[in-house]
């Protein structure tokens, strides 16, 4: 039942997190100022494209944090302070994505472009090491619901697959900038649909409501 959910204080407040996160993105996103003489204002917002694109890609990437960790915790339902410490990180790299894609869309199209694509990689390989250390640590000290053990196994396996995509992205980013964020707009569509993926990718048919 959910009066009996230990985590609902929890996750009220990282929702608010997540919001505040996702809000936080769009202050990056300047109104140009049309002088006499200046460009029109359609070449001042086209030229500005990297800060839209850097903009949807913050947003994408707290979009699906968010929409995983609500699958999460609907298995979820047992608490104590080391799963908050662990949710408390998950929280931290969440409010370092909007500095993450501010720098991403400054430098994406200059001499700097290595070592704005390294931060933000970076910032994603720890999104999906966090989300893996929240499922983990619950799974092995029985903080979640009773379950059928292939469902939760195979949950495991989802976001251990999660980690290791988002570390070896990370690790490309120092090779090839476009191929790793190529590859991230991939895990964007692999984990933007939880349920689906695991049915299709492990066979197992799970379900995220409450």
């Amino acid at each position: 039942m959910e009066t009996d959910k230990m985590t609902s204080r929890l996750e009220a407040f990282s929702d608010g997190v997540f919001g505040f996160a996702i809000t936080l993105l769009v202050l990056d996103i300047h109104v140009p100022s049309v002088t006499t003489g200046s460009l029109s204002l359609f070449h001042l917002l086209t030229a500005d494209w990297a800060t839209y694109v850097a903009f949807l890609i913050g947003f994408f990437t707290i979009l699906i944090c968010w929409i995983n960790h609500h699958f999460m915790f609907t298995y979820i339902y047992k608490g104590n302070s080391k799963l908050l410490l662990l949710n408390g990180f998950k929280l931290l790299v969440v409010t370092f994505t909007p500095f993450a894609t501010a720098v991403l869309s400054k430098y994406i199209n200059t001499d700097q472009q290595q070592t704005a694509v390294n931060v933000y990689t970076f910032n994603f390989a720890l999104m999906g090491l966090s989300m893996f250390g929240i499922w983990l640590y619950s799974f092995r000290v029985g903080l979640l619901k009773v379950e059928v053990q292939t469902t939760l196994k195979a949950i495991t396996r989802y976001y251990l697959l999660a980690a290791a995509l988002s570390f070896s992205i990370f690790a490309l980013s120092f090779v090839n900038v476009w191929l790793c964020l190529g590859l991230s707009g991939v895990m964007f569509i692999i984990f933007l649909f939880p349920e689906q993926a695991l049915r299709y990718v492990a066979g197992v048919r799970v379900s995220s409501n409450d």
